[in-house]
């Protein structure tokens, strides 16, 4: 899959499926899902429910969607990936990271932090405030964004520091650690009052660096 084909499936299937309101979750719920059921599978629902931080009736819908579109199939202990799904988590995967929690507090986003990389889009990142918007639309404070080349980690013109994180820096030796990132990687440090709303604050600023 390319870059923008998974987000394009997930957007779709974030959409309501016939009239009605408007479902109570997004493309970032849907992604979590995936990776969560790819993870963990077979999970039940209420697992999934507690991971998500959603209702059992938005991950019953959830469920329902994913089932409708041959992603998602029942399993005696909950739901696994169908072969479709198992494609879709895979093309995931190989894009992000795990979402890890971080120490964070000398960027002053808030007190619990939450990171993630997505490897090898350095490029397409523009200004970084992308990724602040969409992490603070899903709930989050704040997010700074840092791209790895020549063995630093520099943050994009746009951003408020717009600096670089020293290599002697705890921080840097942090990420290090966590990721191991190469040329090109991205990693987006995500800030919000408590570590579910930072997961998902990061998700959803993964997500916007490749739409």
């Amino acid at each position: 899959m390319s870059y923008r084909k998974p987000l394009q499936t997930i957007v779709g299937l974030s959409r309501a499926a016939s009239p009605g309101p408007t479902p109570a979750f997004t493309a970032v719920h849907i992604s979590r899902a995936v990776i969560v059921i790819g993870d963990l599978g077979p999970i039940g629902r209420i697992e999934l429910s507690r991971k998500l931080g959603l209702g059992e009736g938005a991950v019953r819908t959830i469920i329902k969607h994913l089932t409708a579109r041959d992603f998602v199939g029942p399993a005696k202990e909950g739901c696994v990936l169908t072969p479709r799904g198992q494609a879709l988590y895979r093309s995931l995967r190989s894009k992000f990271s795990e979402i890890r929690p971080l120490n964070a507090r000398q960027l002053a986003l808030d007190r619990e932090n939450a990171a993630v990389l997505i490897r090898n889009t350095g490029v397409m990142v523009r200004r970084g405030i992308e990724q602040r918007d969409a992490a603070i639309l899903a709930g989050a404070t704040g997010a700074c964004t840092l791209i790895y080349r020549n063995g630093r980690l520099s943050m994009p013109k746009g951003e408020r520091l717009g600096s670089t994180i020293a290599s002697h820096d705890l921080l840097f030796e942090d990420l290090r650690k966590l990721f191991a990132p190469k040329e090109g990687d991205v990693i987006i440090i995500v800030g919000a009052p408590n570590v579910g709303l930072a997961e998902h604050g990061a998700m959803a600023a993964a997500l916007s660096v490749l739409g």
